[in-house]
């Protein structure tokens, strides 16, 4: 793969979605989906194969000295298990749409960016009590039809974690140990159903080097700013994705 403009972006993409996601616990699949997509860097399918291998370099990166330890076993557990089917069906579609009907898939992206961002801008404080065993599970759906499209897992479930009564170290750890799972799982169920091409491969290979050295240095320089206001960047970054993306499709 040639260093070019096109190239230098794609780098910027991951390392940014990989600052903020090892900085939060989220945001790295859908700032890299949407942004290299509504540029036109890369097909949706190899980028999001791309993205679901990267996440499990980032979030690896981010569980590293014991951080595993603080992951909500209950959310993990809840969101994981109505997930997994999910992500079959989305990795489905998204072949499907991919193959027959480009702009309705970026049309899709586009909205889910839109709602999604508008939604966690716009969420409540956190609850006093944890949330229902049935409220997880339908963010599993959600998060799996997604995740399987798109390899963007994070809406349904970081709205839901984050409105738990949970220290920011616990959702943070808890959003990363599922997107490593989830990543995992879409990792191998294309790998073994899928051929892959080197225009995958090579990206994949290009972004390793940046997530991994973007999430180490989230972890050992932050940025000096508060986790609302990095949210509230990444929310910002995501709708102007959205809308470019939904302009496209619609267009």
């Amino acid at each position: 793969m040639i260093i070019d403009s096109a190239s230098v972006l794609l780098l910027l993409f991951f390392a940014l979605g990989s600052y903020i996601q090892a900085t939060t616990g989220f945001a790295f699949g859908l700032i890299v989906v949407s942004g290299v997509s509504a540029l036109g860097l890369a097909p949706i399918e190899v980028t999001a194969f791309a993205v679901s291998v990267l996440s499990l370099v980032n979030a690896g990166v981010g569980l590293q000295g014991g951080q595993w330890r603080e992951v909500n076993l209950r959310a993990f557990f809840g969101f994981i298990i109505p997930c997994l089917p999910m992500i079959m069906i989305g990795v489905w579609l998204l072949h499907y749409l991919g193959d027959n009907a480009m702009s309705l898939l970026q049309l899709m992206l586009g909205v889910s960016m839109v709602v999604s961002s508008v939604v966690m801008m716009l969420q409540a404080h956190k609850t006093r009590s944890p949330s229902t065993t049935s409220a997880f599970a339908v963010s599993g759906v959600m998060g799996g039809l997604m995740g399987g499209m798109f390899a963007t897992f994070g809406p349904p479930i970081t709205f839901l974690m984050y409105r738990q009564p949970d220290s920011q170290a616990k959702i943070r750890a808890t959003l990363l140990s599922i997107f490593f799972c989830t990543g995992l799982i879409r990792v191998g169920f294309i790998s073994a159903t899928q051929s892959l091409n080197i225009t995958t491969l090579l990206l994949c290979a290009l972004g390793f080097p940046v997530v991994a050295l973007s999430a180490y240095l989230a972890k050992r320089y932050p940025l000096p700013i508060s986790n609302q206001v990095m949210r509230r960047v990444a929310f910002s970054l995501l709708l102007l994705s959205g809308v470019s993306l939904t302009w496209q499709g619609g267009g």
